[in-house]
This record gives C-alpha cells, structure tokens and sequence, in this order.
C-alpha cells in the first residue's frame, strides 16, 4: 500500500479504504442501473458476475475496516500516548527518575522471567554475574530479551519462526555480551565504588575548544590536549602525567 511519507501510515490506510468505499459504491449504482435500465443489451450472466464481484469487493473494505478498527483501539504502555500511536519499548536505561512504582513494575515482570526461562539455559547461569544488578546494560539486556520472548510466544504475531529467531540469534547473542559487559565481576567489587558517579563523559567540560576546531578548522588535527585533559582522558584511571613537551616521557 502506498503512502506519502510525511502521511502516518494508520491514516494513508483509512484513506485508501474509504476510496476503496467509493468505488464498491460506484460500482452498485451501476449494477443498479444494469438490472433496471440495461437487460435487454447486457447477458444475465455478465450482471451475475458483476454482482459476485461488487459483493467480494464490500467484503474486503468490511475486512480493511474491522482490522484498521482494531489496530486502533490496541492498549498502548505508558501513559499521555493518543489512540493508535505506537507501543513504546521497555527500556531499563530510559525509566522516569524518582519513580520507584515504575522500577518496581518492571522487576516484578522480569525477575520470574528469569527464574522461569532465561536461567534454565546453562550458558545463562554460566555468564551472569551476581552483581547484575548493579549494571545497568546487563539489565537492559535482559529486558528486551524479556520482551522479545514475549512477542514470539505469547504476542498478536507470535510465530515458530520469532521462536526460532529468538533460540538461535537473540539469546545467544545477550547471553555472550552479557559475559563481555562483566568478566570475573562479583558483589564485593562494588563495595569499593558506592557513591560514586555511574558515567562521566570523559572531557565533557571541556568541549568549548573542540566545537571551535570542528566548526572552524577540521582539516587540522584538532587543538593539543592540556596536561589536565590527558589525565582525565586516561584509559583505566592512570594518574601519572607525562609534564615533558609534547607529551614524550
């Protein structure tokens, strides 16, 4: 079905129907007109199969219209979404701040998926680690593997094939990175950094120079980083700073 781009794609599809209305609708007038007006020139059998033709034609515009009719009336999650709009995805990392009903919710939902499912699969129990909740990828991971399950088993088009996809590609795939996101980490490993800032984006206070260069002069290699700037940008929280001359130890 074609629609404009800048059309949503629910409204493109009510419009094609109501044209598809308009000609059934057409279509029986002339119909209409045959039987009265056009016996004598036109067979029995062409006005029956017309008739057939015009009757399968309301059938398939009742069919488009019970099925627009639903996708709109589908519940949506999240709250201040119109009717129709699309299901937002679950997301760990996107949860409203100072909302501990909406964190609750989805550990309520996701930690018997875990007991019931995901943890039954040995490479599972294998790779994660018992601190997992204390990182944050790991339970996002988790969620949308929740979710995908969910879709493939028990969803408006759950399918073997998304079974399928979601045993041979989506929980292998979590279940290794979820490996990479925390090798040999445990609880006592964060003991150490409670308090502390999850994230910091390395040089952020310091981007002033950086949109000039880019801005005004990116055929340069960019302006010399400050001795500040190399000890903050440090892989693996170095605090040894090089004070040489461009920046030879």
């Amino acid at each position: 079905m074609r629609y404009d781009d800048d059309k949503d794609p629910g409204t493109a599809a009510l419009a094609a129907v109501a044209g598809l209305a308009r000609s059934v609708e057409a279509l029986t007038r002339d119909l209409a007109a045959m039987k009265t007006g056009l016996q004598q020139t036109a067979s029995k059998t062409a006005v029956a199969s017309l008739s057939k033709t015009i009757a399968s034609l309301g059938d398939t515009v009742a069919s488009f219209e019970d099925l627009l009719t639903r996708i709109a009336a589908k519940p949506t999650r999240g709250t201040g979404r119109g009717a129709g709009e699309l299901e937002p995805v679950q997301s760990w990392l996107r949860l409203p701040e100072n909302d501990e009903s909406a964190v609750q919710a989805v550990l309520s939902e996701l930690l018997p998926w875990m007991e019931s499912t995901y943890l039954r699969y040995a490479s599972a129990r294998e790779t994660l680690p018992p601190c997992w909740l204390w990182h944050p990828e790991i339970v996002e991971e988790l969620l949308w593997l929740m979710d995908a399950w969910t879709s493939a088993y028990e969803g408006e088009e759950a399918s073997n094939k998304l079974v399928g996809d979601w045993h041979d590609r989506q929980r292998p795939g979590v279940t290794r990175r979820i490996g990479e996101y925390a090798p040999a980490c445990d609880v006592l490993a964060h003991r150490d950094t409670a308090g502390q800032r999850a994230v910091v984006v390395p040089l952020a206070a310091d981007a002033d120079p950086f949109v000039t260069w880019w801005a005004t002069d990116r055929d340069s290699l960019g302006p010399a980083p400050t001795a500040e700037q190399i000890k903050a940008g440090r892989r693996g929280g170095l605090t040894a700073v090089p004070t040489t001359a461009g920046g030879k130890r």
